[in-house]
């Protein structure tokens, strides 16, 4: 009976010993710093640059278990007690937060020490935020550490032993020199301004910039609208961003300004459609012209560019003389030395083509009957 009664009172105090001591023998909050399913105490945060600031939430589990419990009603209040730090610095902070109020269906040991009824979990509704320094020193799995002091709110039954174990999240990472200078934009183009008889507008044509940069040997660059994109009449703003391998990127913009311009072009030309004339006879150039609606006076000139092959200049050029009484420029072109071919004539203000008109120059007719002409528009 002695024996019995002793190993009794062994059991009952080591249950109390247990108990007391809160060895897994009550609820327990657990701190989740990774966004992945499960609760993550441990969270690798990869490469960062010295020095940097990385920021991350951390939800808390309130969990039941074990045999002692905080009370239905009870709210559990998480603040920052200890950090742990790397020897060559930087820090770590947490905001406080709190789990509960905790369900009337939790588990109650007002009347004694009792088990889950089954898997009961409430979690924090505004995470702590968390906030690590990274040291200076390049290195590599730096660990940082934060442990939650845990206090119940309102006072309830074994307060005390209610939650057990420790509410930690730790994190690691490395400090590398990683890449933070953006590129440089080189060759932009200046503002444009265009002239186009279209009034929905006109297609952009210019050369995209290049980039240099201090690691990457070929950033990329991207302009917003590109080339070969639609702009409408008025001011348009393009954008063209350098961005290298590391992410690192820089802009800069310039303005193309889109003008409605219109030609009115004279006899022989008349409505501007293609004009063929032979090969060394004069052509008569007359036109009036306007910009955005009004019309336009003062130096001008005619230019002739092949239609197929783009020479760095017009291959000829007559100056207009402007003629106040009839309001229009005149010139007269002779065709002499032109290629047998397709050309483009346009009239040419302030460096400006304000219209143009295709004009086919053919070999000269084959002599014929003494006395016989040969039909010509432009003779």
């Amino acid at each position: 009976m002695l024996r019995r009664l002793t190993r009794r009172a062994f059991a009952l105090a080591a249950v109390t010993t247990l108990v007391f001591s809160g060895a897994v023998l009550a609820d327990s909050v657990a701190a989740d710093g990774d966004v992945a399913s499960g609760v993550q105490t441990f969270v690798d945060l990869g490469t960062v640059a010295p020095g940097a600031t990385v920021s991350r939430d951390v939800t808390m589990t309130l969990f039941c278990s074990g045999l002692r419990h905080v009370d239905p009603g009870q709210v559990v209040n998480l603040a920052q007690s200890e950090v742990t730090v790397p020897v060559e610095g930087g820090s770590i902070s947490a905001t406080s937060t709190t789990v509960g109020p905790v369900p009337a269906t939790w588990a109650n040991d007002t009347a004694g020490i009792s088990g889950c009824s089954g898997p009961m979990h409430v979690e924090s509704s505004l995470p702590s935020h968390v906030t690590i320094v990274a040291p200076t020193t390049p290195g590599l799995d730096y660990g940082f550490s934060v442990n939650y002091g845990r206090t119940l709110t309102p006072a309830g039954v074994s307060d005390g032993s209610s939650v057990t174990g420790f509410t930690i999240v730790s994190f690691s990472l490395d400090v590398e020199d990683l890449d933070s200078t953006p590129p440089t934009l080189v060759g932009m183009p200046a503002a444009m301004d265009l002239v186009t008889a279209d009034p929905a507008g006109t297609v952009l044509d210019y050369p995209l910039p290049t980039a240099t940069d201090d690691l990457d040997p070929a950033p990329t660059v991207a302009c917003d609208p590109a080339p070969g994109d639609h702009v409408l009449l008025g001011v348009t703003t393009v954008t063209c961003t350098a961005t290298d391998a590391s992410g690192n990127s820089a802009s800069a913009a310039f303005e193309v300004v889109v003008h409605l311009g219109s030609v009115e072009w004279g006899d022989p030309v008349r409505d501007g459609t293609d004009l063929t004339v032979s090969l060394g006879r004069s052509l008569p150039l007359k036109a009036r012209a306007w910009l955005d609606g009004l019309p336009l006076a003062g130096p001008a000139s005619f230019e002739v560019w092949s239609c197929t092959a783009r020479s760095p200049g017009p291959v000829r050029t007559a100056a207009a003389t402007w003629q106040a009484d009839a309001s229009r420029w005149m010139a007269v072109l002779d065709t002499s030395g032109l290629a047998v071919g397709c050309h483009t004539v346009a009239l040419v203000r302030d460096g400006t083509a304000l219209g143009s008109f295709t004009l086919q120059v053919t070999d000269p007719p084959a002599a014929g009957p003494a006395g016989a002409r040969s039909p010509n528009r432009g003779g």
